[in-house]
C-alpha cells in the first residue's frame, strides 16, 4: 500500500512539473491570457503603431534565459514590424537573444512591439509573439499584436481584436478600444444570417464577453454597431 501511494505521489509530481507554466506576460499588474490580442496604438512621436512596457514574469524558482520569437499572421505590403526585448531588433529578426529573468520575478527589461506603415498604406497587420525559456523551448506562451490604421466612418470606434479563444466552448472574448462611452450594439448571427444573440456594451469597457454555451456548434459572425452603423464584423467558431 505504501509503495502504491508513493508511486501515485511521484506520478502526480511529474504531471505537475509537466503542466506547470514557467512564464507569463503582464502589463501594469494584469496578466495576459494565452493568445490574447493586444491592439497597438499610434505614437505621434515615433510615427508608428506600438505597444510598450509589457513584462515577462519568471514563475520558476531559478533564473531563466527567456527568448522571444515572432510569427507574422497577417502581412500587409508596405509595412514592417520589429520588437524590443533586451535589445531592439531589425524587422528581419525572428528570434531574440536569450535575456535573463530572475527567479519568481518580473523581467527588468520591457517587451515592446512596433509596426511601421509606409505613406499611403492602409490596412491591418498582426504578429504573434512567443516567449519561452532556453531550457524548455517547447513550453511557450503567446500574445498577438495588431495594428489597423483603417479609418472608420464612425469616429468614436478605434479598434477591435480578434475573437479568443477561437474555437470557443463557453465564452468568446473581444478586446475593445473606443474613445468615449457610446453604447455599442453587439449582435451574433449564424451562417443563415439569423440573429441568435445580442447585447449592449459601453465604450468604456476594454473587453466584450459573450456567452456561447447555449449556441449550437458551428460558425458565427459577431457584428459591432454604433449608431445603427456596422463598424466591424468578426467570425468565430463554437465547438464542443
Amino acid at each position: 500500500m505504501f509503495k502504491k501511494a508513493l508511486l501515485t505521489l511521484s506520478f502526480m509530481a511529474v504531471i505537475g512539473m509537466i503542466t506547470a507554466q514557467s512564464l507569463q506576460f503582464e502589463y501594469e499588474g494584469t496578466v495576459y491570457e494565452e493568445g490574447q490580442t493586444i491592439v497597438c496604438e499610434y505614437d505621434d512621436d515615433m510615427l508608428e503603431y506600438n505597444k510598450k512596457e509589457i513584462h515577462i514574469r519568471n514563475l520558476t524558482d531559478e533564473q531563466q534565459d527567456v527568448i522571444v520569437e515572432k510569427e507574422v499572421i497577417e502581412h500587409l505590403n508596405g509595412t514592417q514590424n520589429y520588437f524590443c526585448w533586451g535589445n531592439c531588433y531589425i524587422p528581419t529578426t525572428i528570434v531574440s537573444d536569450p535575456n535573463p529573468v530572475a527567479a519568481n520575478s518580473l523581467s527588468t527589461d520591457d517587451l515592446s512591439f512596433h509596426f511601421l506603415y509606409d505613406e499611403g498604406i492602409v490596412g491591418r497587420t498582426s504578429v504573434r509573439i512567443y516567449a519561452y525559456t532556453r531550457s524548455n523551448p517547447d513550453e511557450r506562451i503567446s500574445v498577438v499584436f495588431v495594428a489597423d490604421n483603417v479609418t472608420n466612418t464612425t469616429e468614436n470606434f478605434l479598434g477591435l481584436g480578434h475573437a479568443y479563444p477561437n474555437p470557443a466552448s463557453s465564452q468568446v472574448h473581444f478586446d475593445l478600444r473606443s474613445d468615449n462611452n457610446s453604447n455599442i450594439n453587439v449582435v451574433v448571427y449564424n451562417l443563415l444570417g439569423q440573429e441568435v444573440k445580442s447585447q449592449i456594451v459601453n465604450g468604456t469597457q476594454n473587453r466584450v464577453n459573450i456567452a456561447v454555451d447555449d449556441l449550437q456548434p458551428g460558425i458565427y459572425f459577431c457584428s459591432f454597431q454604433i449608431n445603427n452603423e456596422v463598424v466591424k464584423t468578426e467570425k468565430f467558431i463554437v465547438k464542443r
